[in-house]
């Protein structure tokens, strides 16, 4: 399988971890790891809310995505924390 196109979502929880860096640093390994700048999706939200009431993560997922893409993340927690709502989401994709 060839990969298509390469998309991340960053997530970080409030406004305080925005500005101490976690969103610029969580897109610096990303772009070090061959994602281009506006392939990045940035959101600021709780882990703990689901993921169809998070707007940024949804356009991703259901708008961008298609076959043989590749979705990355800096941690697995950036999706959600509920692992039966990241099994679901694994279904998903």
């Amino acid at each position: 399988m060839k990969i298509k196109n390469k998309y991340c979502y960053v997530r970080v929880s409030s406004k305080t971890q925005e500005s101490n860096f976690s969103i610029e640093s969580q897109k610096q390994q990303l772009i070090q790891n061959g994602i281009e700048e506006e392939n990045i999706f940035v959101e600021v939200g709780s882990g703990a809310n689901e993921i169809k009431n998070r707007s940024v993560f949804q356009k991703l997922i259901n708008q961008k995505l298609k076959e043989n893409d590749l979705l990355m993340v800096t941690k697995i927690d950036r999706c959600s924390r509920n692992t039966l709502q990241f099994l679901k989401l694994q279904d998903i994709l």
